[in-house]
């Protein structure tokens, strides 16, 4: 069963669906669209975190260009 499965996912280059007594269990992806996957996954994160920091009263105080460029070394 679940070679058959597999065998139609390479065929049609697919994601693969295998189920244990009728429910879903497991997903199968070919690896080109797994590491597409990861990377949405990883930006979606990083856009919550940097909305949350963005929100932070604790970074809401104005920053002089002064001290900016002291941090960046750019003076």
């Amino acid at each position: 069963m679940i070679t058959q499965v597999l065998a139609r996912a390479f065929k049609k280059k697919k994601p693969a669906v295998i189920k244990e007594p009728g429910s879903p269990r497991f997903v199968v992806l070919d690896w080109k669209t797994y590491n597409m996957w990861q990377e949405m996954k990883e930006d979606l994160e990083d856009t919550a975190r940097l909305m949350e920091a963005l929100t932070d009263p604790r970074n809401q105080k104005p920053t002089s260009l002064l001290k900016v460029r002291k941090t960046l070394h750019l003076s």
